[in-house]
């Protein structure tokens, strides 16, 4: 299967759903010129078919973050299920 350009394979190591939004977590290789290996991305179709947008993009309805640090993007992912929830964060 190719990818299209922009976008990479997705491998989740954890997912959730709040109130009807996915959350993912995981890896993929980001382009040749970016360090960046973890991805937080959220919302309906943030994952389509296995693939990850290569770039950061945030909004409320959908997003995808790239962090060099697993342990930021581990962060990022807890925050963002406490946001969903209703409690405290950012």
């Amino acid at each position: 299967m190719d990818n299209p350009c922009g976008t990479t394979k997705a491998n989740v190591f954890e997912h959730t759903e709040v109130n009807g939004i996915p959350i993912y977590f995981g890896a993929g290789v980001n382009p040749v010129n970016s360090p960046a290996q973890f991805f937080v991305a959220w919302g309906k179709g943030a994952l389509s078919g296995g693939l990850i947008h290569t770039f950061n993009s945030e909004s409320s309805e959908q997003g995808f973050l790239w962090f060099i640090d697993e342990d930021q993007a581990e962060a990022k992912y807890a925050n963002l299920q406490r946001i969903l929830i209703g409690g405290l964060g950012n």
